[in-house]
Parts: structure tokens; C-alpha cells; sequence
């Protein structure tokens, strides 16, 4: 199945990314995908859209049966974890696949973060429907995640039977065709993001430290720590 990593950032980020992307496209091209990065936000959208709408032109247009995203602030720091394995066994060649969000709020079945995700050619509707409501979000927090979130809630409301239990971030939840994986498959925040407040941080071994919440240098900082660690 041919597969694209991607990211994207703009020019706040590029001292971060010179340490991040090259490091994505390693791991890329050791498991058999191809990579890429934009520098320049979506048609008409901003730097927050790159995911879904990125994804949904390398989808449609460019042909790729499944697009794999990080966010620039996400350093590789295990580069033999086969993604796929962790997360598509089930779901085979369908489905998006995303992580629980990683702070103490996440009570919802919905609270999943969009720093990482796993689509295929399935999630085209999908990914359509959430652009459709960027102009609703456009001056709000969180611009992609938000409405991504809002349109999982409404159809896991459609589809559940009785009612919605709390969201255990440590268990995988599957609402239609969205798998939304415990804490640390896709967002594994450090312990030096926020010290003694990560419920589950980052340590060696798993395959990415999503350095997010701090400034641009202190993310710097974070990534040559780990790194370091590393070697």
C-alpha cells in the first residue's frame, strides 16, 4: 500500500523543524513510505489545517492509499516501531486512526488530539466534512481538532446505544470508521513539558515525543535533551 508521511510548519518552527523533519524522513524511508513537508499553509486556510487538508489533497489528488501526519513539534525517538502494526492490524487498509490527548481533562470518548494521525482513501468524506467547518472555527482555539472532534462526538451520539461512558485514555475506542488509540501510540508528551503533570509521559522506546505547550525555544531545548538521551 503506498504510504506518505508529512508535516508541515512555518517559519517560527523552522529551528525546530531542522531538527524534527529530517528525522520523520528517516523513519519514512526505513519503513517504506515516502515524505514530505510544507512549508506554506493550504489554499485559503491557515498553518493549522495542514493535516486534514494536506492529507485530503495527498488522498484525492496525489493518489496515496494512506497518509501518515505528525506535527513539527513531534521528534522520532524509536525508529524501528512499526506504526502500522500498532495501530491498522485490526482496521487493515481503512479507517483514521488517532491518539488520546494527553492531559488530565480528557473525559470524553471525543478528546483525541490531532498532533498524529493514520488515514486512508475511506477517510476522504471524513476529512471534507471537518473542512467544511473551518470558516465556524476559523477565530477559535484549537481550529483543526476542534471541529475534527465536534463531528466524532455528533456521529458517535448517533451511533451509541444508551449512555456514552467516560473515556478511559488507556483503552482503544472505535466510533465508525475512527480508532482512537490510548495515550502515547500517537501524542507522548516529555515530563519536561510540564513537570509532574503528565499523567503518562514519554521514555524510551516509544516512537515519538510530541514536544508541545512550551515556547519555541524550550521545545528546542526539549528535543536536543532527548536526543541526547538517545545516544
Amino acid at each position: 500500500m503506498n504510504t506518505i508521511l508529512f508535516t508541515g510548519y512555518d517559519d517560527p518552527y523552522i529551528q525546530l523543524a531542522r531538527i524534527t523533519w529530517p528525522r520523520m524522513a528517516k523513519y519514512a524511508h526505513k519503513h517504506g513510505m515516502d515524505f514530505d513537508f510544507y512549508q506554506k499553509p493550504p489554499p485559503n486556510l491557515n498553518m493549522y489545517w495542514t493535516g486534514v487538508a494536506r492529507g485530503l489533497e495527498l488522498l484525492k489528488d496525489h493518489n496515496f492509499e494512506r497518509v501518515i501526519y505528525l506535527d513539527v513539534d513531534q521528534l522520532v525517538t524509536n525508529f524501528d516501531v512499526n506504526i502500522l502494526a500498532h495501530t491498522c492490524l485490526a482496521s487493515g487498509t481503512s479507517g483514521f486512526h488517532v491518539g488520546s490527548d494527553w492531559g488530565n481533562d480528557v473525559t470524553e470518548p471525543w478528546h483525541f488530539s490531532m498532533c498524529g494521525f493514520i488515514a486512508h482513501q475511506d477517510c476522504i468524506p471524513l476529512f471534507e466534512e471537518v473542512l467544511s467547518l473551518e470558516p465556524e472555527w476559523r477565530d477559535k482555539p484549537f481550529q483543526e481538532q476542534g471541529p475534527f472532534q465536534d463531528v466524532v462526538r455528533r456521529n458517535l451520539i448517533t451511533a451509541w446505544t444508551g449512555p456514552i461512558p467516560p473515556r478511559d485514555p488507556h483503552s482503544l475506542i472505535r466510533i465508525n470508521n475512527v480508532w482512537i488509540h490510548p495515550r502515547k501510540v500517537f501524542n507522548c508528551v516529555p515530563d519536561q513539558v510540564s513537570p509532574g503533570n503528565v499523567p503518562t509521559p514519554w521514555e524510551k522506546g516509544n516512537w515519538c515525543a510530541h514536544i508541545t505547550m512550551v515556547d519555541i525555544p524550550k521545545r528546542v531545548e526539549i528535543a536536543n535533551e532527548l536526543i541526547a538521551q538517545l545516544t
